[in-house]
């Protein structure tokens, strides 16, 4: 039995449904009823509601399984916390393997989300567990976001300067290389960067969606203010605002680069998606052109 916390986004949804591909016997720690039904839609599989910030729910939604996924969504106040909580009580109830949803070059500790998932890392190196860390790039479904925005007027909002190259990786590439380490032991113990095929700017990111949409996109940098009204509209917290407004600034003078694809290659056993093919995707998902 694989558990999956925190497995009802962009990342741990399409790692459900390469599992399930795979026959493997799958639980889902979920946070509510409304998460249950948003999972269940999937197809058959074990559902615990509960809370990973209670020992007791962690426990209970264990038992009997060898491994563990845990991934939080983005910009987790308390995540370094939860995080050692998962592992110890992983430690107790007798699971075997701990895979950590980290992010690409935990190293960037002025970004406050890279910082806590460093520690994180630290601790499940040294849990004694049989361990995976994984470090995805930028997610490529960033982009829906403003998709709406994109295809009804012509315009990308982008959180950080147009010209910086960014690492890439579309989370279906995501999914189905996780789905192979939970149920390869031959790729255990080991800390893997997910990236893509693809280092783009937004400019040239806007330029790929322009070509497969056959009208004219037109990036648009937004300020502090902007930034934060997009936060808003996530539904973000405070500190997650914060946060946010941190890494953007980073991207500002950094981007997001220093990535390569060998790793994600080798777990797939294919090339990873192009950014091309999920705008493609993308577009088809949507009722075409």
């Amino acid at each position: 039995m694989i558990l999956l916390i925190g497995a009802t986004g962009n990342i741990g949804l399409p790692i459900v449904k390469s599992l399930q591909k795979k026959g493997a016997e799958v639980r889902l720690l979920v946070h509510n009823e409304k998460s249950s039904a948003k999972i269940q839609a999937l197809g058959q599989m074990e559902i615990f509601i509960g809370d990973f910030r209670n020992d007791s729910d962690l426990r209970e939604s264990m038992k009997g399984c060898s491994s563990v996924f845990h991934v939080v969504p983005p910009f987790t106040k308390d995540e370094a916390e939860i995080g050692y909580r998962v592992i110890e009580n992983a430690r107790h109830a007798g699971v075997e393997h701990i895979v950590f949803n980290s992010v690409l070059h935990p190293q960037l500790r002025k970004m406050e989300h890279h910082a806590q998932k460093l520690l994180v890392e630290e601790a499940v190196i040294e849990s004694g567990l049989a361990f995976n860390i994984i470090q995805p790039a930028m997610l490529m479904q960033n982009l829906l976001m403003v998709w709406r925005t994109i295809r009804e007027n012509g315009i990308y909002p982008v959180i950080s300067s147009p010209d910086k190259k960014m690492s890439l990786i579309d989370s279906e590439d995501i999914g189905e290389a996780v789905a192979n380490i939970l149920t390869d032991p031959s790729l255990r113990n080991a800390t893997f960067e997910l990236a893509g095929s693809d280092l783009l700017t937004y400019k040239e990111m806007a330029l790929i969606i322009s070509e497969e949409l056959n009208q004219p996109v037109k990036v648009v940098p937004v300020d502090d203010k902007g930034r934060e009204e997009l936060a808003r509209k996530q539904g973000m917290s405070s500190y997650a605002i914060h946060a946010f407004l941190k890494m953007a600034k980073h991207y500002d003078e950094h981007g997001f680069s220093g990535s390569n694809p060998l790793v994600l290659t080798s777990i797939l056993k294919r090339p990873p998606n192009s950014y091309r093919d999920f705008i493609r995707r993308l577009i088809a998902e949507d009722g075409g052109i």
